[in-house]
């Protein structure tokens, strides 16, 4: 990983990705989630296909790709389609704060930047255009934001429910050495599976080996330069709703905190460095 070609060609692999799932949906050759308005593409769940454009994004932003606002543009397309609420969210999360870096930066050198402007005005009216003609279709109520905060529960218990969390709550005490990882948790009479997310890590594994990822993420992200805060932010809170652990890409942001944290000046990529080795000698 340490490969400047490596890594353009993930680049290029990432943004073919992002192409592809476009390319199905707009021909309508994409699946939905058993026969109902959610979209998942080639994908078996909806959510998998919006965590994997949100995790290929993301990685677009940390290779700092030139083009990534382009890609964000599909990834929303793709997004709305999911009705994911939590990978919108990460979405919004990701290019507010990304927005931010870039407001900040160009007002530290005098102005606004105009680059910002534009890609702004370019983002907002494809985004309607594409709405007017009918291309994206969004019904709001399928994201059910509405269904959650109504009703007569608290926000938390309903967290809980969504999440399928119902059997950590009722039986607490696998948090300290853990349930094991299953479809359903048939000993208590719990037939869904618990979503993916921070809780159910811990609740898996137990709070001890919980711990260890914590602190193994923590020393691959402890040292990420400003432009990549937006990335880590968004997928890391996302967490909260779908980790998507069994996806690849999840540990690939993680490691490429090693990469793109490194000051070019000081840190020599390691076929450079190879290169010079061999000529020394």
């Amino acid at each position: 990983m340490y490969n400047k070609k490596w890594l353009g060609a993930l680049g290029i692999v990432c943004k073919m990705n992002l192409l592809v799932q476009l390319g199905i949906f707009l021909l309508h050759k994409g699946s939905y989630w058993e026969g109902t308005y959610r979209y998942m593409g080639t994908y078996t769940d909806p959510n998998q296909l919006g965590f994997a454009v949100i995790s290929t994004l993301s990685i677009l932003f940390l290779l700092r790709d030139k083009w990534k606002y382009l890609f964000v543009l599909v990834a929303a397309i793709l997004i709305v389609q999911t009705s994911s609420g939590g990978m919108l969210i990460a979405l919004c999360i990701l290019v507010s704060l990304d927005g931010l870096i870039m407001l900040k930066k160009a007002m530290d050198n005098g102005g606004i930047s105009y680059t910002l402007i534009f890609l702004t005005i370019l983002g907002t009216g494809a985004v309607i255009l594409l709405i007017m003609l009918d291309i994206i279709h969004i019904d709001w109520d399928h994201f059910r934001i509405s269904d959650k905060l109504s009703g007569n529960k608290s926000a938390l218990q309903s967290f809980i429910d969504d999440r399928a969390l119902n059997v950590a709550q009722e039986h607490p005490e696998y948090f300290l050495f853990g349930y094991g990882e299953g479809f359903s948790f048939p000993r208590y009479g719990h037939s869904e599976e618990m979503h993916s997310t921070w809780i159910s890590l811990c609740y898996y594994y137990g709070v001890l080996p919980f711990c260890i990822l914590l602190a193994w993420i923590y020393t691959n992200v402890r040292n990420i330069k400003l432009y990549m805060i937006p990335v880590y932010c968004a997928v890391f809170l996302e967490a909260f709703t779908l980790v998507n652990h069994r996806q690849a890409s999840f540990w690939m942001i993680i490691l490429l905190a090693n990469v793109c944290c490194q000051n070019d000046g000081k840190h020599e990529y390691y076929d450079e460095f190879k290169y010079k080795e061999r000529k020394s000698a």
